[in-house]
């Protein structure tokens, strides 16, 4: 850093956290983005080259580390790990079990009559959404 200290007080520099942190959201969603996985219920088809998603990443890489040296210059220590990506993607994932919860078929009547036949298919189909979901909170748990 230069010889001129940076003296931020706690707002400010909480601000500069949240827009960094902000930032890194929209760098994770370029991310995702640029290595798309062809999802079926992704809206953006998957149409860069490996040149473009080569330079993607290094784009991202270098605003990554870039914001790390500015909050380095302005004496900002980085974001503490606080949190395990374990209770996090269980958290996420208890989400999902309760969105795949609402496709039963109290929710689905709601809008519109619903004959017993696809009522059944789509309680079916809720049940196994959410067994998977399951499944997946299950493993979690078993290797905390």
């Amino acid at each position: 850093m230069s010889s001129q200290q940076a003296h931020l007080n706690g707002n400010q520099i909480r601000h500069v956290l949240a827009v960094m942190s902000q930032v890194n959201s929209v760098l994770s969603t370029i991310e995702r983005l640029a290595d798309s996985s062809n999802s079926p219920f992704a809206r953006e088809a998957n149409d860069l080259s490996a040149v473009e998603r080569k330079s993607i990443q290094d784009l991202v890489e270098q605003l990554r580390s870039r914001m790390t040296t500015v909050l380095a210059e302005l004496g900002i220590p980085s974001t503490q790990k606080d949190m395990s990506a374990r209770w996090s993607i269980e958290s996420a994932l208890r989400v999902a079990d309760v969105s795949f919860s609402d496709l039963g078929g109290r929710r689905l009547e709601g809008y519109g009559e619903l004959d017993s036949g696809t009522a059944a298919i789509v309680a079916k189909l809720s049940v196994e959404l959410r067994r998977i979901t399951e499944q997946g909170i299950f493993m979690l748990r078993k290797r905390s």
